[in-house]
């Protein structure tokens, strides 16, 4: 038997932005929502790693937007891991409509990290839970590291994460990320999102003022977040329709 998940979710109002398309945020949301249900399941959840000193973190995330979702759609999202590395899982998503049609499909790599020094752990030391993994890809490979660019005199946006961006980890929740990342682009009515991807370098904390740099290339948007001291928080590739 396949070691996956799935799960009905009705869209809702609050996750479109003002032209109908379902925010990234949203997305990303329901996704990590899936892979916290399914680590409880198979015996890895938050409240089992915290015993041990650890927690669960997203360092990268991938997703395309296949087919645009529709305001309080009944969608079923499936989520599966891949074979454990040394220090992470892959961890795939797929969102379909009704019908079985494809909406969106999207890759994370999850690590886990310890909760008093927030360096990596061997994951290996810590999961002891089933092996029966899926190695079906939602992408041909492997996701790599989205690029880095030169600030330059590139537009910039400081935004401080504050009470509602941060999570039970004590760090800015994976999913707002795509909110830094859109509200400092702050695209119109032209600006769909195809495909983005989010590395995540450096935890982002409360409070913690962040310059958030943006280069536009016709369809292809990058940007990133860079703390006062200069630290890359996070670098984000997105791709326009």
């Amino acid at each position: 038997m396949t070691l996956e998940m799935t799960r009905d979710y009705r869209l809702r109002w609050m996750d479109f932005d003002q032209y109908g398309r379902m925010q990234p945020t949203a997305i990303l949301d329901i996704f990590q929502d899936m892979a916290i249900l399914h680590a409880e399941e198979i015996g890895i959840g938050r409240d089992s790693m915290v015993a041990q000193g650890v927690f669960w973190a997203v360092v990268r995330s991938k997703m395309e937007i296949v087919h645009d979702p529709k305001h309080f759609q009944v969608i079923n999202v499936r989520t599966w891991p891949h074979s454990l590395s040394r220090f992470s899982f892959i961890r795939d998503f797929e969102m379909t409509d009704e019908q079985g049609e494809v909406l969106v499909k999207a890759s994370q790599e999850w690590v886990l990290m310890d909760i008093q020094t927030r360096k990596f752990c061997s994951a290996k030391d810590f999961y002891h839970g089933p092996t029966d993994f899926c190695e079906d890809r939602m992408f041909e490979k492997r996701i790599r590291k989205a690029p880095d660019f030169d600030e330059g005199n590139r537009p910039t946006c400081i935004i401080t994460p504050s009470y509602t961006d941060i999570d039970l980890n004590g760090h800015v929740n994976n999913a707002m990320y795509a909110n830094f990342a859109v509200n400092a682009l702050n695209p119109g009515s032209e600006g769909a999102v195809k495909t983005l991807q989010i590395d995540y370098r450096h935890e982002a904390l409360p409070g913690q003022p962040l310059v958030v740099h943006t280069l536009v290339e016709e369809t292809r948007v990058l940007s990133k977040g860079v703390t006062e001291d200069g630290t890359i928080s996070f670098v984000c590739a997105l791709e326009l329709r």
